[in-house]
């Protein structure tokens, strides 16, 4: 993508919303210390950071500075970065093509239109129903962060999901097991807003440095302590029943170290 295009990006800014529920900074902070402790000696969290720096690095190559049609190689490379969508979307993009994927991703960074019109656009371009359409979410909200942190909050359905009032989210709330109504919704400027709030908070624990990547790291945990709740059920068999939470982190955030059996992440079937 020539670097000019991508430059008229550059004066996109979201606007933080106010929350509507009251976050708990106490459970922010003891997520911070627990990840502080669990990371020591397994390489800390700067090497996890490192991982993701490496993931962004990737989708700024094959998203913004090649401008050559994505092979399926380099699609397979980023789709397996992906976590909650390298299961079911690559029948879609089998389908589709992955040069036109390409092209549909590269619009949502740099096309016209505003973020939300660019969103809907890439939603509406890609044809899928049941748990197929449920991820087409998870792609574009990957590759808008992954491919701009500092610019785009992460937006997948695993830090919250207003259909099913599930979430990273929830986990700051303090006794939010006992509340009905979750009035988040999933706009941009929500998950703006909660960014900006654990921003402040690292900030009073004196946390400055990859602070985009610091904020996914957290809210990988506190959705990690919601899967590791769950006694049984499809959460944790989506994580293939691990029990180590840093190993759950990993995968969410789509950098774990080892492939389990080996081979390709991507699942190829359709499971639609």
């Amino acid at each position: 993508m020539p670097a000019d295009i991508y430059q008229d990006r550059n004066e996109e800014h979201i606007v933080p919303a106010t929350l509507p529920i009251e976050l708990d900074k106490g459970l922010l902070n003891r997520s911070f210390y627990e990840l502080e402790e669990a990371f020591e000696g397994q390489q800390g969290l700067a090497d996890l950071v490192s991982s993701m720096a490496e993931k962004t690095a990737s989708f700024r190559r094959l998203l913004l500075e090649e401008q050559q049609p994505l092979t399926e190689t380099q699609m397979e490379h980023l789709v397996a970065q992906m976590f909650t969508a390298r299961r079911k979307i690559w029948p879609l993009i089998a389908e589709q093509g992955t040069a036109r994927v390409g092209e549909l991703m590269r619009d949502l960074l740099t096309g016209h239109g505003d973020l939300v019109q660019r969103m809907t656009r890439f939603e509406e371009a890609l044809p899928a129903t049941g748990k197929v359409k449920r991820v087409i979410r998870d792609v574009a909200a990957e590759v808008l962060h992954f491919s701009d942190p500092e610019r785009y909050p992460l937006m997948t359905r695993w830090v919250w999901d207003q259909g099913t009032t599930s979430g990273a989210i929830r986990e700051f709330i303090r006794g939010g097991d006992y509340l009905t109504d979750f009035p988040f919704g999933e706009s941009p400027e929500m998950f703006e807003g909660l960014r900006q709030w654990m921003r402040e908070t690292l900030e009073e624990l004196g946390v400055y440095r990859d602070v985009p990547y610091m904020v996914d790291i957290i809210l990988a945990h506190q959705y990690s302590q919601y899967v590791r709740a769950m006694a049984e059920g499809f959460l944790r068999s989506d994580f293939g029943g691990q029990t180590d939470f840093t190993e759950q982190i990993r995968k969410l955030l789509g950098v774990e170290v080892q492939r389990r059996m080996g081979g390709s992440r991507i699942k190829r079937d359709d499971i639609h």
